[in-house]
């Protein structure tokens, strides 16, 4: 399975800018592949490894902003 991450964070102010970067930086320590800005996709062994990694999201997701989730199958992935 994939987890899909799609994002759009606020960048106007310093610490905006802070917090987005300390998000991405997360993302691509915790194994996330960008395939564009603001798109990143991370591989999972199951339904359980999704919940763990949307936790993992969900706490630390910046205030502000979207943050949204997909979970494909990796035969939709490929197609």
């Amino acid at each position: 399975m994939r987890l899909l991450v799609f994002f759009d964070l606020p960048t106007k102010s310093d610490l905006d800018r802070k917090r987005y970067v300390k998000f991405r930086r997360f993302l691509l320590q915790d194994g996330y592949r960008m395939l564009q800005y603001s798109v990143y996709a991370r591989f999972c062994n199951g339904l359980d490894a999704v919940a763990k990694h949307q936790q993992r999201l969900e706490d630390r997701a910046p205030g502000k902003g979207s943050i949204r989730l997909m979970v494909v199958t990796d035969k939709q992935y490929g197609e």
